[in-house]
């Protein structure tokens, strides 16, 4: 633990690794407020907060503080911003995960804060969690919970689950077409379809995973710099990254490495 922050990460429990990617627990003890920049991931969070809520602003959307949220897949930065005192617990939900977990067409979160609230049952969540005494027993808790509705939950057609499989395969790169074809559905189906049971396009999904692929050659320090880059993630050109990256993180390829490279993605001052 360092002076003003405290980060927790453990497993699921085995069966649940499809669904969850991970667990977080977090603290901070900030004297003045800390402002970050989300940027989009084919991770779907649940966060429950202990303390003060954090401010979401969507670009070109909405702002949100919610005690307790989900977010759908979203394709544009959001920023978060907390007031320096802030305690939450975070689940990363897979595509395939947060479908059977949350039990909605996911149209109905896609580009969304969703607070728990307005998501039935799981308003429960949020007082339960606040009960645990410490990080082991509400990831315990959450175990137990995500795996029941899990069970009761809806699996992802195996045409979309092979297409997912298909398109992390290939880090985004191949052509819909493929896709579909592989699939048996035409191009149209393929993306209502996906809509539906992950809240993306393939070619939105595919977009997002070459942008992840991207930065992480930058953070590895590819050979070649930002014009290799480009290339080995799948782009037509440097220009088609740099307009990517500002689309997605609303900052241009330099600029997010600089914010990637910082604590938890806090913004520069200024």
């Amino acid at each position: 633990m360092q002076a003003d922050w405290e980060l927790v990460r453990a497993p699921p429990r085995p069966d649940l690794a499809g669904a969850v990617l991970g667990y977080t627990g977090y603290r901070e003890h900030r004297a003045e407020p800390v402002l970050r920049r989300e940027v989009p991931g084919l991770i779907l969070p649940l966060i429950v907060n202990f303390a003060a809520p954090f401010t979401l602003s969507v670009a070109g959307g909405e702002s949100s503080a919610p005690q307790g949220f989900a977010a759908g897949l979203i394709d544009r930065p959001v920023l978060v911003s907390s007031t320096g005192l802030a305690a939450c617990v975070q689940v990363d939900f897979t595509p395939a995960g947060a479908y059977g977990f949350f039990q909605l067409d996911q149209r109905d979160m896609a580009g969304r804060i969703v607070d728990l609230d307005d998501l039935g049952e799981l308003r429960h969540l949020g007082p339960r969690l606040r009960e645990c005494l410490s990080w082991a027993a509400c990831f315990a808790l959450l175990d137990r919970v995500i795996g029941q509705r899990l069970a009761r939950g809806r699996n992802l057609s195996p045409e979309v689950a092979a297409g997912l499989a298909w398109l992390a395969a290939r880090r985004g790169r191949g052509r819909m077409r493929e896709l579909a074809a592989a699939a048996g559905w035409s191009e149209r189906h393929l993306t209502r379809r996906f809509v539906s049971e992950t809240g993306a396009g393939p070619k939105t999904i595919a977009r997002i995973q070459r942008f992840e692929h991207a930065r992480e050659l930058a953070a590895r320090g590819q050979p070649g710099g930002w014009a290799a880059i480009a290339q080995a993630a799948g782009y037509a050109d440097q220009a088609h990254m740099t307009r990517e990256f500002t689309a997605l993180s609303g900052l241009p390829p330099a600029a997010l490495a600089r914010n990637d490279a910082g604590e938890h993605g806090i913004l520069e001052p200024g």
